[in-house]
Parts: C-alpha cells; sequence; structure tokens
C-alpha cells in the first residue's frame, strides 16, 4: 500500500506540473501579438464578467472572441479579452456582441513595488486588453438564474448604507465599491475579507457542515437514509456549491471550493490520512484545473492560511480547551497572513496585523452568518429578511468604522523585497514546527528582520536617478547620501485612476525612503500634477516648488541652488516674472556631481531650449528629453548643446500622442546618444558612480524568472 500511495502522489504531482507547463506554452502563444494593435478590430464577442463602476460610465468587460473578422496580423477566434467601454449600452453576462475594438498585447507599468497587472493577467487566462469603440447586440438571452438571483440581492439592498459591501459578502459582486473604500481596505491590509475569498467560502461550508449535523441530529434516523457525517457533508457541499455559483465561479472561489469539499469529504469518510495529505491533494487537483492559479497571490495564500490553521490546531495543547486554540491559531493567522502577504503580494500594511485581529473574528462570527441568513431569506421570499440584512448592514458598518480608526493617517502599505519576505516566511515556520519555546522565541527576531527594508544608498558626493514608468507621463526619484527628490508626480485619469498611488507612492517605499525632502512640480498639465496629492498624502515631502498652488507650493525660479550631500541642484528656468502656466513654464532643474550631470526639462519647446542654450547650457550625462520626445522640443541646436550620451523618454506606451517623434529619437541617435523609453523599458536606474550602465525593469529586472512579462517588438522606437 505505502508503494502505491507514493506511485499515485508522483502521478498526481506529475500531472500537475505537466499542467503547468502546458498552461506555460499555451498561454504565451495565446497571447495577443504587438501587431494586433495597429489597427481597430471587428469581432464577435461573448460577454463572461461584467464590472461597471460606480457612476455606471464605464464597464470593464471579460468576452471570449467568438469570430474575428479583421484578420489583420492574427485571428484572434479563442481568445480572452479584457475590455473598457465608456459610456456602454446595457450589457449582460452570457449576451453575443459585435464590437469594433482596440486589441493590444497585455502591458503594464513595470516599476520597483506595485502591482504586477501583467502576470495578474497571465494568472487569469486573459490574452489580450484594450477598448471598445461601438456595438451592437446580437444574442440576448434570457437572464440567467445567477443574474436574477443577483439583480434580486441588489435591489434589496439598494438603499443599505453599505450595500456595496454587502453585495460583496453576498453574492461576489465588488463593482460597487468605490476607490476611497477600496483604499481603506488596502491600508488595513483586509481587502481579502471584504471580497469573496476562501475565508468566505469555508466559513459557507462550516455553516452547512454545522446545519447538516443538526439535521442529523433532530430528524429521525429512520428518515434519514445517509449516515450523520455524509449528511453533513452533503449540507456542506451543497452549500459552498450554491455559494461559489452564485459569485460566478471565480477562480478563487473555485479553489476554496475544491479545498472545502476535500475536508467535508474526509471529515465524513473518517479518512485517518493526515489532514496535511488532503490539502497537498486539493492544491494539486487545483493546478491540474486551473494551472495559472500558481501565478495568484489567492492561491498562496489561501493554502498557506489553511496550512497555519491545520499547523495551530495540530498542536493544540488539551489543557487549554478549544476556546484558548481558537484564540492561538487566530494570532497565528495573523501573523501567518502578514509574513505571507510581504512574501506574495510584496508589501505590509502598518494596521494589518491589529485590524485583522479583530475584523476576522468579526466577519467570521457575525457579519458572514448574518448575511448568508439574510440571503437565504431573501431567497426564500420571507417577508422579514429586512431585519436581517438590517443587522448585516450594522455589523458591516461597525467592523469600517474599526477599520477607519485603525486606517487614518496610514501609510501606504510597505513593500517587502522578495528576499526579504522569503526569510520572515522561513523564520515563521521554523517558529511554527519547533516544539521548544526557546527555539521559538530565537526565530521572532528573524521573521521581525525579514520583514524590514533595506536599502543601498549612494555615497557621499554621488547621487542616483530612477525614471519612473508612469505611461504618458512624468516622475523621477532622485537620491543622495541623505536626500530625496521627486520630480514630478505623474498622472490622475478622470476615471479616478492615480498614478501617483499606484506606481510613485509603492516605487518611493520599496527603494528604502518613505519621506521626500523636496517635490517639485515642473508645470500643472496633469500628466506631470495629476498625482502630486495623493504622493504627499502617503509620502510627506518637507518642501514643495512648483506650479501646484493648492500644494502651496513655492514657485520654482532659475537662481535656486542648494547642495545635498556634496550635489550639486540648480533650477535654470523660470526666471522671475515668467508665466507659470503652460509648457514653457516648465522647471527645468540640472543635478550635479563632480563630472556627472543630469538635466531635467519638464515640456519646455524649442523657445526654451534656445533661451537655455544662450545662456550657456553646459553637457549633459543624462537628459530628460523635454516634452516627452515630442516635435516641438529637442530643437538641433539644444540637443548639440547638450550632446548626452544618455537620453531617458518619459512616454506611454503606444501613446495617443506619438511620443516620441521619430525625428527626434534619429536627431539624439546621430549624436551617439542611447535612448531609452519608459514605456518601453519600464523604470530607468541611472547612477553617477557607474555613469554609463543604465538598469532597465522590464529587460533586466526579473528577466531570468518572470517569464509572464511581455517584450516590446524588436526595433520599437524609444528602445534599444
Amino acid at each position: 500500500m505505502p508503494i502505491v500511495r507514493c506511485l499515485m502522489w508522483l502521478l498526481l504531482v506529475g500531472l500537475a506540473v505537466a499542467s503547468l507547463l502546458g498552461m506555460a506554452r499555451s498561454g504565451l502563444s495565446a497571447r495577443v501579438p504587438h501587431c494586433a494593435a495597429e489597427a481597430p478590430r471587428n469581432l464577435t464577442v461573448g460577454v463572461l464578467e461584467v464590472a461597471s463602476s460606480p457612476s455606471q460610465d464605464r464597464s470593464r468587460l471579460q468576452v471570449a472572441v467568438r469570430r474575428d473578422h479583421s484578420l489583420e496580423c492574427v485571428d484572434l477566434s479563442g481568445r480572452r479579452l479584457r475590455l473598457n467601454w465608456h459610456f456602454p449600452p446595457p450589457i449582460q453576462v452570457g449576451e453575443v456582441w459585435r464590437v469594433e475594438a482596440k486589441v493590444r498585447a497585455p502591458w503594464g507599468y513595470r516599476n520597483p513595488g506595485g502591482f504586477d497587472y501583467e502576470r495578474w493577467l497571465f494568472g487569469n487566462g486573459i490574452d489580450g486588453v484594450g477598448y471598445i469603440r461601438s456595438g451592437e447586440p446580437l444574442l440576448a438571452p434570457l437572464k440567467n438564474l445567477r443574474q436574477r438571483v443577483r439583480a434580486t440581492v441588489a435591489e434589496r439592498l439598494a438603499d443599505r448604507r453599505h450595500g456595496a459591501h454587502l453585495r460583496a459578502l453576498a453574492t461576489g459582486d465588488g463593482s460597487a465599491l468605490t476607490d476611497a473604500e477600496w483604499a481603506l481596505l488596502r491600508r488595513t491590509g483586509t481587502v481579502h475579507l471584504l471580497v469573496v475569498s476562501g475565508l468566505h467560502v469555508g466559513l459557507v461550508a462550516l455553516l452547512g457542515y454545522g446545519l447538516g449535523a443538526a439535521a442529523a441530529r433532530l430528524v429521525p434516523a429512520a428518515l434519514v437514509w445517509l449516515p450523520a457525517g455524509w449528511l453533513a457533508a452533503a449540507f456542506s457541499l451543497a452549500a459552498m456549491t450554491g455559494f461559489v455559483w452564485l459569485c460566478g465561479a471565480d477562480p478563487p472561489a473555485l479553489r476554496a471550493g475544491v479545498m472545502s469539499g476535500l475536508a467535508a469529504l474526509a471529515f465524513a469518510g473518517g479518512r485517518r490520512a493526515p489532514v496535511a495529505s488532503w490539502l497537498a491533494l486539493a492544491a494539486v487537483m487545483v493546478i491540474c484545473v486551473d494551472p495559472g492559479a500558481v501565478l495568484t497571490q489567492g492561491f498562496w495564500l489561501s493554502f498557506g492560511a489553511v496550512a497555519v490553521l491545520i499547523a495551530g490546531f495540530a498542536n493544540r495543547m488539551p489543557v487549554l480547551g478549544w476556546v484558548a486554540s481558537l484564540f492561538r491559531a487566530q494570532v497565528l493567522m495573523v501573523l501567518a497572513m502578514t509574513v505571507m502577504t510581504a512574501t506574495v503580494v510584496g508589501e505590509v500594511a502598518p494596521a494589518a496585523g491589529l485590524a485583522n485581529l479583530i475584523a476576522v473574528p468579526w466577519i467570521s462570527l457575525v457579519a458572514v452568518p448574518l448575511v448568508m441568513f439574510s440571503l437565504v431569506v431573501t431567497l426564500a421570499g420571507a417577508p422579514f429578511d429586512g431585519l436581517g440584512w438590517t443587522l448585516a448592514d450594522l455589523a458591516v458598518s461597525a467592523l469600517l468604522n474599526g477599520l477607519k480608526v485603525l486606517g487614518d493617517g496610514q501609510p501606504h502599505p510597505l513593500p517587502v523585497p522578495l528576499g526579504q519576505g522569503l526569510a520572515a516566511l522561513a523564520a515563521f515556520a521554523c517558529a511554527l514546527g519547533a516544539t521548544h519555546w526557546r527555539v521559538r522565541l530565537a526565530c521572532l527576531p528573524l521573521w521581525a528582520a525579514g520583514l524590514m527594508v533595506f536599502q543601498d544608498r549612494p555615497a557621499e558626493g554621488q547621487f542616483e536617478v530612477l525614471a519612473l514608468d508612469v505611461g504618458q507621463g512624468s516622475a523621477a526619484l532622485i537620491d543622495t547620501r541623505n536626500h530625496r527628490l521627486l520630480f514630478d508626480a505623474g498622472p490622475r485619469f478622470p476615471s479616478g485612476f492615480d498614478v501617483g498611488e499606484a506606481v510613485v507612492l509603492p516605487a518611493i517605499a520599496a527603494t528604502g525612503r518613505r519621506r521626500l525632502d523636496r517635490l517639485i512640480v515642473s508645470h500643472g498639465d496633469l500628466d506631470h500634477a495629476g498625482g502630486a496629492a495623493a504622493v504627499l498624502r502617503g509620502a510627506p515631502a518637507a518642501s514643495v516648488w512648483g506650479d501646484a498652488p493648492e500644494l502651496n507650493a513655492k514657485p520654482c525660479r532659475r537662481g535656486e541652488r542648494w547642495t545635498w550631500d556634496g550635489v550639486a541642484f540648480a533650477v535654470l528656468h523660470p526666471p522671475a516674472g515668467y508665466p507659470r502656466s503652460g509648457n514653457d513654464g516648465s522647471c527645468v532643474l540640472q543635478v550635479s556631481a563632480g563630472d556627472q550631470r543630469v538635466l531635467l526639462t519638464g515640456d519646455i519647446t524649442r523657445r526654451v531650449e534656445a533661451t537655455l542654450v544662450a545662456n550657456g547650457l553646459a553637457p549633459a550625462t543624462l537628459l530628460f528629453a523635454p516634452h516627452h520626445g515630442s516635435g516641438t522640443s529637442s530643437s538641433k541646436r539644444f540637443v548639440e548643446a547638450v550632446n548626452p550620451p544618455l537620453v531617458f523618454i518619459s512616454a506611454g506606451w503606444r501613446n495617443a500622442y506619438g511620443h516620441p517623434s521619430p525625428q527626434v529619437v534619429r536627431r539624439y541617435r546621430l549624436l551617439g546618444s542611447q535612448v531609452w523609453m519608459t514605456g518601453i523599458e519600464g523604470a530607468l536606474q541611472w547612477s553617477s558612480a557607474t555613469p554609463q550602465q543604465v538598469v532597465a525593469h522590464r529587460r533586466e529586472r526579473n528577466a531570468s524568472w518572470a517569464w509572464w512579462v511581455n517584450r516590446p517588438p524588436a526595433g520599437a522606437l524609444g528602445s534599444r
């Protein structure tokens, strides 16, 4: 039997590995190629998911391409796409539409810290992204049962104060949550509590098991044809399956469903195999069914959390009893989620530990049972469901009020490098598995040290520049030994997406220093200044300069000079009295250390360039090309005067403005300059200590293992 069991495990693991390799190969081959973006495409698509913004002016659809009528470059039939539609008509899951869409390869920001959008797309089986220009319905099927249930719940919760949160808990629909509400959950590390996750599916399965066990005791044995354990398991499976179905059978819910189902069957069958074996079996089955799950954060967090619970209850001390064991398991869970989030997500919210210590029991024992009770009563058509929803609303209100107290004033989550996260995880596993309390105490300092962020700093008289990939915008960090300056803060979009919060703040934290000594906003255009307010909320600056009256900024004026740690800073433009508005009012900053100079130019045009040259502009080692490489800037005289060996162009990949201009790129290259574009190369890192070297995050950082990261096409404009 041991040999047979071993062979079975080898077979299952082999299937999982084969599934992973097949996923990697098929996923990369199915990815939309770059050439697909060259022209709009006419597609027939089936709607798989619809998520609308709270204002209903924008929908994000996940669709399956049934037929590609364009056939330029590649046939997109059979691929899954994630498409935005601004001011869409009413659209529902299951409908078939003929649309005109712009489709492109998966592409995301590549910076230190922040969300890895490309990995998320790959892990969820999405082959391309884009937006819909227009469309018409071809087939509108009758509203299915799931949609009717969701519509009923949404109608019952329309007037509730926290109806959006209750909908998220009851049906997995979090589209009505605002950006501010998501931000609060993220600051407190509790996103997993207010969206359907393994915790909620497990709780529903547990409630079902309890109901089944109670039914087995209350109903006469003659009327029950199943043993008590199997009846409880049947109730558990039914409740769990119904809840997963209602939530749209999303991958996280499916994973939790597999785990819960195996657990119920194990309890019912009285299997003597270790619980850890059932957990491993569940993991293998999930990988076989959904190989992309290994690239998602939820897979590792879900299985890791269950593993910690198993370990926590396995070492339960009989003297303490179940109440003490539950408390112990809760503390272990908070510590484990902190470490696993640091490792898997790459960040830690300072308030997450205390917030989860309070919120997890409240959600588990109060909010979710009330929501599930109210949901069942509503679907049964009982007239007294309003009481249940009122109590559930009060429970969620109490939770959110507590989170606001903990989250207000908290900084942006602290990023943790992968190596340090793994070290902390190993230390935690050591402490969890140790049997002697002295060994556990010895592991705790290692656990804490693993979560600390260490960062090398430039030597005295040296400085480093990090040009961030913020799309069509600008943001650059300049570090000396003991000081940090941010030049521009990235864009903010009408949709509410703020690059300052989503990209710049994580990069600031990921590179080691959360406070800014100075923020300079070159000028007031949203692609340069839009993210400034969010940046200052998360990383306060000692002073703010530039065209940002709403931030009480000091005007940027020629002649301003200062020195930090042996590095000289000088403002070259605009002079006193110069109009602050417009591109030519941009602040021009020169940073120098010894023979190395960097020139940051904002959006100045040829007119200001001529003035700078007339004033005796010195050559620079590194130039930030004016106005994103636009043809209105980078005149021949200016380029020859600066004569930069390196040119950084801060512009978005395939941006609508056609930046950079091919003529401008050619002009720099004729001088022998290396031209680097953030939208293609990702964040660009340069140091005065190694002035010939540039580190590009898309091509060089993580290139050996992040195989899901897209690469630009050969010869792309603005790439080497």
